[in-house]
């Protein structure tokens, strides 16, 4: 009785002091803005779990009860945080997925909706879109040009964006410890009109953002060198593709890999449900993502990743999956109730990982472990490391590949302080070096995936391309003759399908080279949980499945990992009262969305 009581009330606009306003807005549309009465104290059952009857959730979904106006079509329920995830709401215009917000009077609360507790009288917003964003005047300028940026915050309540002041723009580039902290390269405070001007910005690709917002979202931001050459044209710019060949005043210069171009090709590969294909291909592509600045395409694939099931795994794909889960900073021992670790632990056969008459499997246990918080003086890695260098030829490489010495190097470079690895990792340069000097265009054996697992390992001694320069080329003059126009690498497969997918595959590996970190560096450090290796298991893999990028012939598998969507219910940007303790944007996201 009490109920219906309250819906008349409702529905003759007198509003009670347990009513709550709820105003549910898609740009210009407003979808629901009536008051909806607060549901008694306690707990409702919503797909199978509890949910507190007086939760902002709970007032959302009291409305869809009672309205026809509007329908969550799809709330999803995430066990690792115990939290329910808005993904979809669906109103007469069709379907809005992926970035709904909320507000309560006013301010943003740091918690996800079915936390937020309600006491009555609120008004809430729920609206679709970003709450902050900047405004560029360019997104391509020459070292002669000054850039005005402008910072907007949403205003929701009539559908405008208005300047934003009292923040500090920045322009920035990857970290190369912290993939998801930026490194600040220039910073400068709006004015009381929400605008500051930047001018003498160095030649490089930047992401332009909001220091408070933890630099999420941002635009890009592409500086080229000014020159004569540049003045051509209205905006006194020059749109030679910085891929193309040519010349400036009569001087020649060499083709040049374009490193933005070959990301958007890879974005522009990312499927609906954030993954590149199969786990082979987005497990790598993880890896060349983290080493870039791409927090809404990371976003995407980390919700891929916590609604994605393996399916029939062999070592190889735990070891190559945990690589990818750590470089994006998700734990490894703890995936949707997953152990990586402990399933690469427990392949030990008291001498070596896996299949005993192969290495691939032991050299990157090597590397997954050494970040996972295991150390020389676990005997399990001192075992796992005589088996590798036991397993070397003379010729100091690992199975006469380039790309599995490229890799040994990665995984033995971790330990420099031990004079048979470094031994090894001698013979093993010399090697590189005799096998690329075969070449005259630079690279090894004319392969994008072979010269990229090479660079890992020379990136992991310390040296850099320069080093390896060869006829007056370097590796990355080679990738730039083999970049196709759309920026992935070319292959001569006619197989559509699978051409794609190995031009997804090599261009991954390209870009993780080229970011001048090794996988060792990309990937975040874990602490160590004692796993005891079952010694009377062995894990036989066939010789056909090795991680090496020529030697994977098995059926790929789909990914697990814990981390729910980062897609925001509430808002991507925290207002926090203590600005000095901000923590990266990818964690405040958590935090926000899960309280995690």
């Amino acid at each position: 009785m009490g109920f219906l009581v309250a819906l008349f009330l409702v529905s003759s606009n007198v509003v009670l002091a347990t009513d709550v306003n709820l105003t549910i807005r898609d740009e210009s549309t407003v979808i629901y803005s009536k008051a909806v009465p607060l549901p008694e104290a306690g707990t409702l059952e919503i797909n199978g779990h509890p949910l507190n009857a007086n939760s902002v959730l709970a007032v959302l979904n009291a409305a869809d009860v009672l309205s026809p106006d509007f329908s969550i079509s799809d709330l999803q329920y995430f066990d690792s945080f115990s939290s329910f995830y808005l993904k979809c709401i669906t109103y007469s215009s069709g379907e809005r997925c992926d970035n709904w917000q909320y507000v309560i009077d006013s301010n943003y609360p740091g918690i996800s909706m079915d936390k937020k507790i309600l006491s009555g009288g609120e008004n809430v917003y729920v609206y679709f879109g970003p709450q902050n964003k900047v405004v560029l005047s360019d997104t391509e300028i020459t070292t002669a040009e000054s850039l005005t940026v402008t910072a907007q915050k949403y205003d929701y309540e009539n559908n405008a964006w208005v300047n934003r002041d009292g923040v500090t723009v920045g322009l920035t580039q990857p970290n190369p410890d912290d993939p998801f902290s930026p490194i600040e390269v220039l910073t400068s405070a709006v004015d009381g009109s929400g605008q500051t001007v930047f001018s003498s910005i160095p030649v490089g690709t930047y992401n332009v953002g909001i220091k408070e917002d933890f630099y999420f979202p941002t635009k890009q931001l592409t500086v080229t060198e000014s020159t004569p050459a540049s003045s051509s044209g209205p905006s006194g710019r020059s749109h030679r593709n910085s891929n193309s060949s040519g010349s400036v005043l009569g001087a020649e210069t060499k083709i040049k890999f374009d490193l933005p171009k070959a990301f958007e090709f890879l974005l522009a590969n990312q499927k609906e449900n954030g993954s590149f294909g199969s786990n082979l291909y987005t497990d790598w592509t993880s890896l060349a993502l983290a080493s870039g600045n791409y927090q809404a395409e990371t976003i995407r694939l980390i919700k891929y990743f916590g609604e994605a099931k393996m399916d029939n795994p062999r070592l190889t794909d735990y070891e190559r999956h945990a690589m990818a889960l750590m470089a994006l900073g998700l734990n490894p021992y703890n995936t949707n109730g997953e152990n990586y670790i402990e399933k690469i632990i427990q392949s030990f056969d008291g001498k070596q990982f896996g299949d005993p008459i192969e290495d691939n499997d032991d050299i990157f246990a090597l590397i997954v472990l050494r970040n996972a918080g295991y150390t020389a003086e676990d005997k399990i890695i001192n075992d796992d490391i005589n088996f590798i260098l036991a397993m070397q030829n003379e010729n100091g490489s690992w199975n006469d590949s380039v790309d599995m010495t490229g890799a040994a190097i990665v995984a033995l470079a971790q330990i420099s302080d031990n004079e048979a690895i470094k031994n090894a990792i001698t013979l093993a340069k010399e090697f590189l070096k005799k096998t690329q000097r075969q070449m005259s265009d630079g690279s090894w054996n004319n392969s994008a995936s072979s010269t990229a697992w090479a660079l890992q390992g020379i990136l992991a001694i310390g040296e850099t391309q320069a080093d390896w320069r060869h006829n007056d080329i370097e590796p990355f003059d080679y990738f730039a003759t083999i970049q196709d126009k759309d920026g992935g690498i070319k292959n001569a497969i006619e197989n559509e399908e699978l051409s794609l997918k190995n031009k997804i595959w090599e261009t991954a590996y390209v870009i993780s080279a080229l970011s001048d970190k090794t996988w060792n560096e990309t990937m975040q450090k874990f602490g160590k949980t004692d796993i005891s290796p079952q010694l009377t298991v062995t894990e036989s893999t066939p010789a056909s499945t090795p991680i090496a990028p020529k030697k994977i012939t098995k059926k790929p598998a789909t990914p697990v990992i814990t981390v729910a969507p980062v897609t925001k219910i509430s808002t991507p940007i925290i207002e926090t009262e203590n600005p000095e303790s901000q923590k990266s944007w990818f964690k405040k996201l958590l935090e926000n969305i899960f309280g995690f």
